[in-house]
């Protein structure tokens, strides 16, 4: 007998969780999820893979990826986290998450095999199994696999990927994966194999050497072997054009807010190049392009007010989401700010760049136990400077900002990917 989706995601929610204890509870180790995976004959090697790690960029360059693959006819299996309002968000099938009853059988097998083997999985292990296991069951061709943390010890990292993808290296979870960028470069490399093709994005000069002193069949560098140029703000998204080591691509249009996202574009169609071993077709990439979408990344989510909702948790984040604000969204005033973060998150180094471009600032919690406190939060933002108001929620902040907004104005939801995704439910719903 089945479960349905209710009891799988009980079963689910019973295993050890990083993003809700914000700690891992055992030592990091890739054993579990091979042996797992081993245990149900399934074969990552079936399906050719790009797997993606970094500090930021990775969401938006997996979604472009996929709808690149999807576009080309390919059968395409996507693994992406965080979700923002469904677990099924974090495995797709053709570019759509996939089915209730899928996930739930899956869960399921997983279930099954856990206890068979005496395995004891994490939450996000128990989801890594579950998808490799249904890409394999729907055959897919291609997978775009989107690290969660690090990239070494990373569940991931059971699959050897034919396209390596690094789109940054910044200062976020450095009590994991540092000391310093050094340590986080070092363990975002681990997910270069010896068959691997290096795609590298706007990765720092003196890191590179931990990419490169890796066994690989060759590091493509953004900036360097792939390059865009002529970019120019358009209505909803960038104009630019594309040099990659195949080909030229003219007049391309990306439909997603921010400038960071052409790059984000030209390191996707660098990947999925490099997965075809060929260039692509023109009309291909610009459709994609023209039709991809990032939920949570600098998303307008409502306008009369606009409101824009971002998953910004870290300074190099922020900064991108200030630029966005300035250059695309210029003269719109007041502008407030809607903020909430988890604990041990840098709150001064993510306001600092927001700060400039707010009028005032609303700091609440994200209503879970890891929710930095909207004291803690408004102190950090009153040392940047900052006009604070304190609300009991992101729902009732998300309100009062938009009314001192008034149909002129702008409020941008930062902070957290949590933040964003109440945000999005009480506006969209």
């Amino acid at each position: 007998m089945g479960w349905t989706i209710q009891e799988a995601l009980a079963w689910l929610d019973g295993h050890d969780n990083f993003e809700t204890k914000g700690a891992f509870v055992k030592e990091p180790s890739l054993e579990p999820v091979a042996t797992l995976i081993e245990a149900l004959g399934i074969s990552p090697s079936e399906f050719r893979t790009i797997h993606v790690t970094g500090t930021n960029g990775k969401g938006s360059v997996s979604r472009i990826c996929t709808e690149l693959l999807v576009r080309m006819g390919q059968k395409v299996g996507t693994f992406l986290s965080p979700h923002l309002d469904r677990v099924n968000e974090r495995i797709l099938l053709g570019g759509l998450p996939v089915s209730d009853d899928l996930l739930a059988s899956e869960l399921l097998l997983v279930a099954g095999m856990e206890e068979q083997l005496g395995l004891s999985l994490s939450w996000f292990e128990v989801l890594t199994a579950a998808a490799l296991s249904l890409f394999y069951a729907e055959g897919v061709e291609a997978a775009v696999i989107e690290v969660g943390i690090g990239g070494t010890w990373d569940s991931t990292n059971v699959i050897d990927g034919d396209v390596a993808v690094v789109t940054s290296v910044g200062h976020d979870h450095l009590e994991l994966l540092g000391p310093g960028l050094e340590g986080v470069a070092e363990n975002k490399a681990g997910i270069i194999k010896p068959a691997s093709v290096v795609v590298l994005g706007a990765i720092p000069e003196e890191l590179v050497g931990y990419f490169r002193s890796r066994p690989s069949r060759g590091v493509l560098r953004l900036g360097h072997d792939v390059a865009a140029s002529d970019q120019t703000l358009g209505v909803g998204g960038w104009r630019f054009d594309l040099r990659t080591p195949r080909t030229i691509y003219q007049e391309l249009f990306v439909a997603l807010h921010g400038r960071h996202q052409v790059d984000n574009a030209a390191v996707a169609i660098a990947a999925v190049e490099a997965l075809a071993e060929s260039s692509l077709d023109y009309d291909t990439v610009a459709g994609a392009l023209a039709g991809v979408s990032v939920p949570g990344r600098a998303e307008v989510i409502y306008r009369n007010p606009l409101v824009v909702a971002d998953g910004a948790h870290n300074a190099e984040a922020a900064e991108a989401l200030a630029r966005t604000m300035a250059e695309e969204f210029a003269g719109i005033e007041p502008v407030y700010g809607v903020a909430a973060m988890l604990a041990g998150k840098d709150a001064r180094a993510v306001i600092k760049p927001m700060k400039p471009r707010l009028t005032g600032i609303f700091v609440t919690t994200v209503g879970e136990q890891r929710s930095m406190s909207a004291a803690a939060l408004g102190a950090a933002a009153l040392e940047e400077g900052c006009s604070v108001l304190e609300a009991a929620t992101v729902e009732e902040a998300v309100s009062e900002a938009m009314e001192m907004a008034g149909e002129e104005g702008a409020v941008v939801v930062f902070g957290s990917f949590r933040t964003a995704a109440r945000a999005r439910r009480f506006l969209l719903s």
